[in-house]
């Protein structure tokens, strides 16, 4: 089987990315990093730092290809845009031990395989197929190429929840959080995003509100850290609607349903290092300014077990920035809400390329700054150095959320103030931890 050279391109593409940064943004200085440094016992002097710092973004920002491929496993187990065939359960079913696909998988791999090289107007395939073909793969080799990430890919899931398993069997909670909390570290930086996170965020804004930690009509600037695009993802993501980012709108909606802003004067940027997203994100905000709305797809599957809050949530999503809209047709027992989100505030939302481990932002401060499925790709000394990243780019009493529990060698300029447990499943067997931070 054909051996794809993967990293290549990505190397090239970060190369050109990071000469091409924006004013405002710029790699993280020695003095600036010298308090996380320290904290970690790392010796590096200022040309050392320098050289280190530029070296990690690339290496970072090549880890984008992998992700993308994860992204077209996750569409070849659950999408169903391009077959009948029953969803795969999960990843970890996927493949045996050996690697070797099961049936159900391998099925699913031969259809995909026969509707990428003529994928008419779905998106998904598209990507997919200009993807690989990019890197040289013919409509021939599609098949083979799919298999082999789907395995490498189901092997990697099965070692995920295995080093997590064994975690919690460890009766220690602490290295049990550390480990879950780092889990993807090497893991490619997926674009999958989903709605449910935005739940959690909203409700813990409003417990913060009630005991006084944020104040009313004290947010007009918002930081969203990696966005994500709905691609495909394995608990409640689907492809039978186009790509969409849910979380910029979600914020913005929620600072102004708890009275931490006003609709129209809240100005959310995205901070993401995919190509992908940004030029999304990009392509919307020049609609909205056209007049054009972007509707937003929002399902639900009757048998997620969700709880009669993360429901009512769902049921009420984009009432304030938006109107109803026609629903994608969906797959049975799915339910499906459609928001037609007014041009007015899609076109508040600005994309900037950044790396939050490897780079900071002097374009502007912030009064809220959200961060999750995302840290987690990182281990303990990245996340340190993105909580720096993140301290500076906060206005004094801003405050930061995220759903990864993150390093006690936190920044001193940030303020621990605690940790909320939301629960989406009435059985609370999945849910987030939201860790909250506030700028001294």
């Amino acid at each position: 089987m054909r051996k794809i050279n993967w990293s290549v391109a990505a190397v090239g593409l970060a190369c050109a990315i990071a000469g091409a940064m924006l004013p405002e943004v710029h790699f993280m200085t020695f003095a600036a990093a010298q308090e996380v440094l320290t904290a970690f016992g790392r010796t590096e002097d200022a040309p050392a730092w320098d050289a280190w710092v530029r070296t990690e973004d690339r290496e970072v920002r090549a880890r984008i290809e992998r992700g993308v491929e994860d992204s077209i496993s996750n569409l070849v187990l659950y999408g169903t845009s391009f077959t009948a065939l029953p969803r795969v359960a999960s990843a970890e079913v996927a493949a045996d031990s050996s690697g070797e696909l099961v049936a159900s998988a391998r099925a699913r791999v031969r259809a995909a395989a026969a509707a990428l090289p003529i994928p008419g107007s779905n998106e998904r395939l598209q990507f997919a197929r200009d993807f690989l073909l990019r890197r040289g793969v013919q409509p021939k080799e599609m098949d083979a190429v799919l298999a082999a990430n789907l395995s490498r890919f189901s092997l990697e899931q099965r070692g995920y929840q295995e080093k997590l398993k064994s975690a919690h069997q460890s009766g220690d909670p602490a290295a049990a959080r550390l480990v879950g909390a780092t889990l993807f570290d090497r893991r490619g930086l997926s674009v999958d995003t989903s709605l449910l996170p935005n739940f959690a965020l909203e409700d813990s804004l409003q417990a913060m509100l009630r005991k006084g930690a944020i104040a009313r009509d004290s947010v007009r600037t918002i930081a969203v850290i990696g966005p994500g695009l709905d691609f495909t993802d394995k608990r409640d993501g689907y492809d039978f609607y186009p790509l969409q980012t849910i979380q910029p709108f979600a914020v913005m909606e929620a600072a102004a349903r708890l009275g931490l802003g006003k609709l129209g004067d809240i100005r959310v940027v995205t901070f993401d290092l995919n190509p992908a997203v940004n030029a999304h994100l990009r392509s919307m905000a020049k609609r909205a300014q056209a007049g054009t709305p972007y509707v937003l797809q929002l399902p639900l599957d009757d048998a997620g077990d969700w709880t009669p809050q993360a429901t009512a949530y769902w049921e009420h999503f984009g009432e304030l920035i938006g109107k109803p809209a026609p629903p994608a047709a969906a797959p049975k027992g799915l339910r499906v809400r459609a928001v037609a989100v007014n041009p007015k505030f899609a076109s508040l939302i600005e994309p900037v390329d950044l790396n939050v481990v490897a780079q900071v932002f002097d374009g502007g401060k912030f009064d809220l700054v959200i961060a999750t499925n995302i840290l987690v790709y990182y281990d303990r000394f990245q996340q340190a150095l993105a909580m720096e990243s993140i301290a500076r780019m906060l206005n004094h009493g801003g405050v930061f959320l995220s759903n990864t529990v993150l390093p006690a060698q936190k920044p001193e300029a940030l303020e621990y103030l605690g940790r909320r447990s939301v629960s989406y499943s009435a059985l609370g067997a999945y849910g987030d931890d939201i860790v909250v931070y506030r700028r001294r």
